[in-house]
């Protein structure tokens, strides 16, 4: 199975006009010049449309102004590029405003030496940027910059890894070509996840009965077999199954299939480096009694030391070189010295080693196996329930699923999942929850949950549950478990939103558009904006639905030969001829590349949007053995039907799909579109509980981060202190009372606040469905005359 974890041009023609210059000039008086002939209605008519096809609206209002005739199709076309132009106006506006704002808060807190907030604030700015490059180039933010380059490296001294952190992070996003400041931020980030990994966080604290009885300490006989249960999962849950032979098989076929030739002499290097970053955690030093024994600790790091020392000096490593290595520490050097489990001492091996190959090529080890496969199929046995870890730590239902046990029985938004079967499940992680809730199709399941101050007990019945990834505007309110894809119906414009590219996604897509065909379909704006990627297969057959026969979609190449092919449409798709806008973003990735590359390349639609993220790799799915475990390993590169790959690196100039039409937002954009979002995709009633959380999503219990390929890549930052959800706050309130980042006594409070006062709308879907309603309007009507005459006859008494 291969999975990618991946306009309508308009050519000017201009004739050359010569000009024969006569010997004398010629005096031409003025009454004899020709007049300037004004040009038609019916030419004004179709140079708007033109323009708004190109995406100069703002010209387009202007032209059709100009038009004398006056009707109704007319006068609708004025008011709606009037009303867009408003808006951009608006937005312009607010965008100066806030940008203004951002910088005056960053420099505040650069003169209170507070400079990971004033990164913050100056990430915050760029965003609203006018001229990004101009920005990042100012002097007052270079010197911040330097400032707090040296602040991170006294963190990093110190092993203040998150603080460090917190500068590092807001450097990759504003200088994101800068491939050193994501080398810093990876190192910080890996020392502060080793300190974290064996936290106990469980709370000894007891503040009121819940079920049991208390017996003498204090607590119920529920809360300490919650307790002990929370001890027993809480690393190991993470890892468990990871096997040394599953990763000896994993670099064998690096070496095997891997797109480039693997470099394995940096591969040893990274390995071996982060197995003695692990023993240098002192959190791993508290947990594990072989590293409190400081002789065997250093036993194990000079041994380990040697062994990097040979691989930085050989000239080169083959795939057994490198084995030999690895397995020398695990099967021989760890026994004799540390005694670390070996699933922890194989899974922090292959994070380090597999550092030097691209971001989507990784072990997905048993824990994470069925997960993966889930979101690959579309489908999984379960109850059919979306749950989160709220602010509480309680589980907390996000929405129930359609279709599925738990929204036929009841199940809400909102809902605090207590028990499963009778068990507590006080200090379950998601995964624990998952397993504990999930199981064989037809057996029987009971749910408890508080609702308010209601607890309610629900039978139910495993199932396989659909997992939809093409979703619509809003939810049909006579039917909650049906999409509404309708964007205007009166005009005949369609909607579809697609999540993922699952097996069963282009199925969805074609029950959609056949239900808004049936209905009128007359356009569809396809957005496939934040879809991170899926099956390259589902990719090809979503873009062959809107190609000719023999119109190529995508074609790819590996360094093995049966990697190399091409994929063309095999026939003419069922909508080939329909009109159509594809919104894409920062975060459109993989295959959605490829489908907004092929509309875009064939000159089937227009593009619009951001520059997608710039994932042009194939990645195959290889078993590992009877755990359970897969290597999913970049295979081949893909390409645009005009050849283009351009893949994303640290030093990548240019990358992704660009938009014909570039259509940019800002991050409280954003923050409105996706609570728009979360609200449509609610299923059923909710209650207080249903939107405690901004980052709510997944399927029967897994909070997913979006990225249905693994990527390890981020997406966008926030300040501190600001909010998408429209929320007003002071930004000053998290760490002021630590002092400023040199540590000096706190400073009187400073509030700055940043409420999102932007309109509750999508510019981007607002534009295109501007440009959908007048493109279908000019298909329709070539003509003001036509237009009106059609209006007329429209009006005209029997």
């Amino acid at each position: 199975m291969q999975r990618l974890s991946f306009s309508y041009g308009r050519l000017l023609n201009l004739g050359c006009l010569g000009l024969v210059c006569a010997a004398a000039p010629v005096m031409v008086r003025a009454a004899d010049s020709p007049t300037q002939t004004r040009p038609s209605d019916d030419q004004l008519w179709q140079q708007t449309i033109d323009e708004v096809m190109g995406g100069d609206f703002s010209t387009a209002a202007k032209t059709i102004n100009d038009v004398t005739a006056s009707g109704r199709l007319v006068d609708e076309v004025r008011t709606w590029l009037a009303d867009f132009e408003t808006k951009q106006a608006k937005r312009r506006e607010m965008n100066l405003a806030d940008f203004t704002k951002y910088v005056e808060y960053a420099k505040a807190r650069i003169e209170r030496k507070e400079y990971r907030k004033a990164l913050s604030w100056a990430l915050a700015a760029m965003d609203s940027a006018a001229d990004r490059d101009a920005f990042l180039e100012s002097d007052w933010l270079l010197n911040l910059v330097n400032v707090s380059l040296e602040k991170a490296s006294e963190f990093r001294k110190d092993g203040e890894w998150l603080d460090a952190f917190r500068i590092y992070s807001p450097l990759t996003l504003l200088y994101e070509q800068e491939p050193r400041y994501q080398k810093l931020e990876h190192e910080v980030l890996t020392h502060y996840r080793l300190d974290t990994m064996f936290e106990k966080k469980v709370d000894k604290t007891v503040t009121k009965k819940v079920d049991g009885e208390k017996v003498a300490d204090g607590k119920s006989v529920e809360e300490k077999e919650a307790d002990a249960e929370f001890e027993k999962t809480h690393w190991e849950e993470r890892i468990e199954k990871v096997r040394w032979r599953d990763a000896e098989k994993a670099l064998e076929y690096v070496g095997l299939y891997y797109v480039e030739p693997a470099k394995f002499k940096e591969i040893a290097e990274r390995g071996l480096e982060q197995l003695l970053l692990l023993t240098e955690s002192e959190a791993t030093i508290k947990e594990f009694d072989g590293l409190k024994n400081e002789f065997d600790r250093k036993d194990f790091e000079v041994r380990v030391g040697k062994l990097l020392d040979r691989v930085r000096e050989a000239p080169s490593l083959d795939r057994r070189d490198c084995v030999r290595y690895f397995r020398r520490v695990v099967t021989r050097i760890n026994d004799e010295t540390i005694n670390l489990p070996e699933i922890l001492l194989v899974s922090e091996l292959m994070r380090g080693a597999f550092e030097p190959l691209d971001d989507f090529t990784t072990v997905i080890w048993p824990r994470d196996s069925k997960e993966f496969d889930k979101h690959t199929r579309g489908n999984f046995v379960g109850v059919g329930i979306s749950i989160v870890q709220n602010r509480d730590k309680e589980i907390e239902v996000v929405t129930p699923l359609e279709d599925s046990p738990a929204y036929r029985a009841g199940v809400q938004a909102g809902d605090i999942i207590t028990h499963c079967d009778g068990q507590s499940l006080k200090g379950f992680s998601t995964n624990k929850v998952v397993d504990t809730i999930t199981g064989d199709p037809g057996t029987a399941v009971t749910l408890t949950v508080r609702r308010k101050d209601e607890r309610i007990e629900f039978p139910l019945t495993r199932a396989r549950v659909k997992i939809r990834s093409v979703k619509g505007m809003r939810r049909d309110p006579l039917d909650q478990e049906h999409w509404d894809y309708w964007l205007d119906k009166k005009n005949g414009i369609g909607y579809a939103r697609v999540l993922s590219f699952q097996r069963n996604t282009v199925e969805d897509l074609d029950n959609a558009l056949s239900e808004l065909s049936a209905e009128g379909l007359r356009g569809l704006v396809l957005d496939l904006r934040d879809n991170p990627g899926g099956l390259l297969d589902s990719a090809w057959q979503m873009s062959s639905r809107f190609m000719k026969r023999g119109d190529t979609v995508v074609s790819t190449r590996g360094r093995i030969k049966m990697e190399d092919q091409t994929l063309d449409a095999p026939g003419n798709g069922a909508y080939a001829d329909l009109p159509l806008v594809v919104l894409v973003n920062g975060s459109s990735a993989s295959a959605s590349e490829i489908v907004s590359g092929a509309i875009r390349d064939n000159h089937r639609g227009i593009v619009m949007g951001e520059r997608t993220f710039g994932k042009f790799s194939v990645q195959n799915l290889i078993p590992l053995g009877r755990s359970g475990a897969k290597l999913k390993i970049t295979t081949a590169r893909y390409y645009l039907p005009n050849g283009d790959s351009l893949h994303r690196t640290p030093t990548s100039v240019t990358w992704g799909v660009e938009p014909d039409i570039a259509m940019p937002v800002v991050r409280k954009e954003r923050g409105n579109r996706w609570k728009m979002q979360r609200e449509a995709n609610l299923l059923g009633p909710a209650h207080a509980n249903a939107d405690s959380d901004d980052n709510k999503d997944g399927d029967d219990g897994k909070k997913s981060d979006d990225k249905a390929d693994g990527d390890k890549n981020k997406t966008d930052n926030v300040a501190d202190g600001s909010t998408d959800s429209g929320d007003e706050t002071s930004e000053a309130d998290s760490d002021e009372n630590d002092g400023n980042d040199d540590g000096e006594p706190k400073l009187p409070k400073l509030v700055q606040k940043d409420k999102n006062d932007y309109p509750k709308n999508d510019p981007q879907l607002d534009a295109a469905l501007l440009l959908m309603r007048i493109n279908l309007l000019g298909k329709a009507h070539p003509s003001v005359a036509s237009a009106e005459a059609t209006e007329a006859s429209k009006t005209a008494s029997p």
